[in-house]
């Protein structure tokens, strides 16, 4: 065995909330001085996803034979005995208690009675230019097709005086742009005193915190858009102007075989409303392909809803069945029907974002500057600024360039 110790690691797998807890726990590893010692955060949306998650774990004993493995994450709370069971692995960390620092400076019995612990993002001084602050976690409903609600437990929201005091660290540091985040946003308060809704805690944000320059929300459910959010998402110049919505599918029979909330009528509504009435807003969006019982009209009306919507950021999945939805024991779609329809929709999506992109040349836009290579507009398209102009801009910096070129999938501009 190797006498010299092995700086902490971290395998991120999966969503924008894993890749934030696992800020959290590499900062809990290095300050703790956990060394020789590899967590593997892994993920359980799709059965891809978690044969990713274990292919990992057998890559890092493989090339760390004298390390630690300790696995988290959703797959491995639905499956904790598959992942014990894997080689090198230490422990499996309970999915509530992965951000809890006793997790890992604890032995393996004294972590059973962990509750969840919302992970306080100034423990650390990340080094991007966009900060993120969870405020929900967990999720109270039973969509068919999904496992997440067994790999991170029922809705649980952080109170709004604690969102205030984290925002207030977080714009100490000096960011300009920070996304509110969590499993199921727009379920936010339903379990506080009073039922605080997502729009009224972002309206009392935004007051208490006129320094707060950009504010963006992670992915948002169509079915809870209350009116005050949706004055805000059409009137709040500080709320960005994109949004990304989990809509899943186009057609009604499989929205309610999905057991969504929503119908194809009301997302193609709100869509149109808000163009309507903001300038620049764009839409991403999360689609399943291939879910049981999916016929090609079916399909087609989810391939129309997505040209109707402009959805140019769209996350689509080939459908995955998981043995304890309720949608793993309905009629399955063969996977090569899934393969060719997924190829279908991305390039739709593509053909939209280029469509978007070429509109916005000879625009001026403004970005929060991250580097000449890739920094964001406001609308969330990728922009360039290498080579062009001399100008001496700092990191995190709000600035207007002109774009000038569109190349692949992101704007070119100048200062």
């Amino acid at each position: 065995m190797s006498s010299v110790k092995k700086s902490p690691k971290v395998i991120n797998l999966g969503c924008r909330l894993n890749f934030f807890e696992s800020e959290v726990i590499k900062n809990i590893l290095d300050v703790n001085k956990i060394n020789d010692t590899i967590v593997v955060n892994t993920c359980a949306v799709t059965n891809l996803a978690v044969s990713k998650s274990i292919a990992e774990i057998r890559k890092a004993a493989r090339e760390n034979p004298d390390s630690k493995i300790i696995v988290t994450g959703c797959a491995s709370q639905v499956e904790k005995n598959r992942f014990h069971e894997l080689p090198n692995v230490f422990d499996v960390v309970d999915n509530k208690a992965k951000t809890n620092e006793f997790s890992y400076l604890n032995s393996k019995k004294k972590n059973k009675n962990l509750k969840y612990k919302f992970p306080f993002f100034n423990e650390f001084k990340s080094t991007r230019t966009r900060a993120t602050l969870q405020i929900q976690q967990g999720c109270n409903h039973r969509c068919t097709f999904c496992i997440i609600p067994y790999g991170r437990g029922d809705a649980l929201s952080l109170p709004v005086g604690e969102i205030n005091y984290r925002l207030k660290k977080i714009l100490e540091y000096g960011y300009k742009e920070v996304t509110l985040t969590g499993i199921d946003l727009t379920s936010y308060g339903e379990d506080l005193p009073g039922k605080p809704r997502l729009g009224n805690l972002i309206k009392r944000i935004l007051i208490d915190h006129p320094n707060l320059k950009r504010l963006r929300l992670s992915s948002i459910d169509p079915a809870e858009i209350d009116d005050e959010l949706l004055y805000l998402m059409i009137n709040e110049e500080r709320l960005l102007p994109h949004f990304h919505l989990s809509i899943q599918s186009g057609d009604n029979l499989i929205l309610k075989r999905m057991k969504r909330r929503h119908n194809r009528e009301e997302v193609i509504n709100l869509c149109k409303k808000i163009k309507k009435l903001r300038k620049n807003v764009t839409f991403g969006a999360d689609i399943i392909v291939g879910f049981p019982t999916e016929k090609d009209e079916h399909f087609h009306n989810t391939l129309d809803l997505i040209e109707t919507c402009g959805l140019s950021n769209v996350h689509v999945f080939p459908y995955s069945p998981k043995s304890q939805t309720p949608a793993s024991k309905m009629p399955q779609v063969c996977n090569d029907i899934k393969t060719k329809r997924t190829k279908i929709i991305r390039e739709k999506c593509n053909e939209i974002l280029e469509g978007l992109m070429n509109e916005k040349i000879g625009d001026k836009i403004r970005i929060l500057f991250e580097t000449k290579n890739l920094s964001y507009s406001d609308d969330f398209f990728k922009v360039s600024t290498k080579m062009f102009g001399d100008r001496k801009v700092e990191k995190g910096e709000l600035i207007e360039v002109k774009v000038i070129a569109k190349e692949k999938n992101f704007l070119r501009a100048t200062f």
